[in-house]
């Protein structure tokens, strides 16, 4: 999990996708079913909104949680975490 921004909004990113279009899908925490997550997607535009998880599924080609070497969207960045200890 990271924290990303754009300056007004705040994501908290959980996953990373791309489709075979090259679309890149940045899953969040928010979901409202284990279908249907709140994405972040850079495609022709890039749009917050609901995605079927099952609906992409015949199109993922990358998918992963280790988002360490991912970049954040373009016009977004990454928070970084303070170490408290």
């Amino acid at each position: 999990m990271r924290k990303m921004t754009d300056g007004n909004t705040v994501l908290i990113v959980v996953e990373h996708i791309i489709l075979k279009n090259f679309w890149e899908y940045y899953v969040t925490s928010d979901q409202f079913s284990e279908d249907i997550r709140v994405c972040l997607v850079m495609g022709a535009e890039t749009e917050l909104g609901d995605v079927s998880m099952e609906e992409i599924k015949p199109y993922v080609v990358s998918k992963t949680k280790d988002l360490n070497e991912i970049a954040p969207a373009s016009g977004w960045n990454w928070i970084e975490e303070k170490n408290n200890g």
